[in-house]
Parts: structure tokens; C-alpha cells; sequence
């Protein structure tokens, strides 16, 4: 980045992946988390990270069940566009929305910041949107909520773990910890043609068996299944990292629980090329 680093991010979904317009955002956030269910006690989410039209709905489902006590929000997103090992923080004081200014956790960032694998690099924040599209949710969720924002890049073996330790020590009760993914990206555009294209319910057919087999791992809070049948299969999860990593910071006894799941092939009929969306929330109780 040239030039000398703002204190705020600013957003570069509003307008094209959420609406623009304050009191338009404010009115589809409050619209998404009332459809969204019940609140569970001490949430841990892996939530989806499309435009809202595609995903919103479903992702309200995981920021619903963290209910209105949260106080911080760790969010870990895959990077889409830059390419580096370990995790970045973004070194500002905060991120904005139309709905405001979401403060950055200095204090928990100053943590992660002396764990090896993580740097402060705000320039693959700048055109990342698996992180962007949660604020606002997040926001209608908990106005006076601080932020840690962190993007995973690629992980060598015992990195997920390396994060996840350094994570566990700041899930204090209030902390939500959130894993942006969303699951196969099917079609030619994706380079994943796991069934030919030939009609819609063989496509969202196929497309559902690979999400069946992912999400089991999930759920059951098998990082190393899920690792491994991720390998085995080739799914393209985009934030298989972050979910890897969060399984790992899970403490012992969370329980998990699927709370939605859709496809974009349902929004647009487009059978050649799908995305699927899935919210899982876990239960940490004590």
C-alpha cells in the first residue's frame, strides 16, 4: 500500500454484495437475524461469506444463535486474492459499514500479533470480501461489539493448531469466534466437475452429497476428518482453513448443531456453476 495507512477500513461490498443505504441495511440486517432462530449459550459459528441475496439468510442463521451478549467477535476469513502462509491482522483501529464504525480489538490483536505465524498486512484486506460481508450482520447482532479481524492463508501441518491455541486463550465468555466459508463451488468456472453438468437435480444432488460429507466433519468437530475428506475429495471449500482452525480452538464438550444450508442454484437456477452455503453454530456451555 503507498501512501500513509487510514485508521478505518473502508467497505467496498456496500452497494453491490448488501445494501448502501443505511436505513436499507439496517432494515435487511434486522429482517435476516429475526428469521434467523433462538440464541444458544456460547456460540462458536461457521457462517457463509456471499452477497446477501445468495447467503444472507442462511448466515443470520449462525449470528442469530450467538444471541445479543456478544461483546467481541473473532472472525477468521479465507484470502481470496493474496497469497502468504499463517494469518494477517488488519492494523487499524476499525472497519466501516453504513451501519458505523466496527472497533478493532487492540488488546486481543496485540495477542495474536506475537503468535509467529501471524502478521499485520493490510493490504489483503483491501479487496477481500469473506471478512466485509459479516459486519454487518454482526452489527445489527451487537452494535457495541469490538472486532479481531484475522485472514488465513495457506497452513503447513501443526499451523491450524498453532492458531487455534493462541485463539483458545481469548474465548472468554462474550467472544464469539466465527469461521467464514462457504462449501463446494461446483462448475467450470471453479475447475470442479466432480458429475457433468447435465441437469439441476443431478447437479444439487451431487453438489449435496459432497456438502452431507464435509458438514458430518464439521459438526462432529473432526478437524482431522474434515481435513482429510476435504484431500480425498477435492472440495472446494474456499475457507476450509478457517475452518480447520476453529475446530481446533473448540474447548472440550462444545457441541455442534447445522442450523441451514442452501445453494446459489436455488437463487439462480444455474446448474453449471453452484456455491453452497451452510451455518454451524457450537454449543460451548460453563
Amino acid at each position: 500500500m503507498a501512501g500513509p495507512l487510514p485508521s478505518v477500513k473502508e467497505p467496498h461490498l456496500a452497494g453491490r454484495w448488501y445494501p448502501l443505504a443505511p436505513a436499507e441495511l439496517a432494515q435487511s440486517v434486522r429482517g435476516l437475524l429475526a428469521a434467523g432462530g433462538s440464541p444458544r449459550p456460547g456460540v462458536v459459528a461457521v457462517v457463509p461469506h456471499a452477497a446477501y441475496q445468495y447467503s444472507g439468510p442462511t448466515a443470520a442463521h449462525g449470528f442469530a444463535a450467538a444471541g445479543a451478549g456478544v461483546r467481541r467477535a473473532i472472525v477468521l476469513a479465507p484470502s481470496h486474492f493474496a497469497h502468504f502462509r499463517g494469518a494477517a491482522l488488519l492494523p487499524m483501529s476499525g472497519y466501516r459499514t453504513p451501519l458505523g464504525v466496527v472497533p478493532i480489538d487492540a488488546e486481543a490483536t496485540a495477542v495474536l500479533a506475537r503468535v509467529p505465524l501471524v502478521r499485520p498486512n493490510p493490504a489483503v484486506f483491501m479487496r477481500e470480501h469473506a471478512l466485509e460481508i459479516q459486519l454487518p450482520l454482526l452489527q445489527g447482532l451487537a452494535p457495541e461489539c469490538a472486532l479481531v479481524p484475522l485472514l488465513v492463508g495457506s497452513l503447513e501441518p501443526g499451523d491450524a493448531a498453532a492458531l487455534a491455541a493462541a485463539l483458545r486463550s481469548l474465548l472468554v465468555p462474550g467472544t464469539l469466534l466465527v469461521a467464514s466459508s462457504d462449501l463446494t463451488h461446483y462448475g467450470r468456472r471453479f475447475d470442479y466437475l466432480p458429475v457433468p453438468p447435465t441437469d439441476a437435480a443431478t447437479v444439487a444432488a451431487a453438489v449435496r452429497r459432497l456438502d452431507e460429507g464435509a458438514l458430518e466433519h464439521i459438526v462432529a468437530r473432526d478437524a482431522d476428518g474434515f481435513v482429510a475428506y476435504v484431500e480425498r475429495t477435492g472440495a472446494t471449500i474456499c475457507g476450509r482453513s478457517p475452518i480447520e482452525v476453529v475446530l481446533r480452538a473448540l474447548p472440550a464438550g462444545a457441541r455442534g448443531e447445522r442450523l441451514a444450508y442452501t445453494t446459489s442454484l436455488e437463487v439462480t437456477g444455474d446448474y453449471e456453476h453452484t456455491v453452497s452455503y451452510a451455518a454451524v453454530a457450537f454449543t460451548v456451555v460453563g
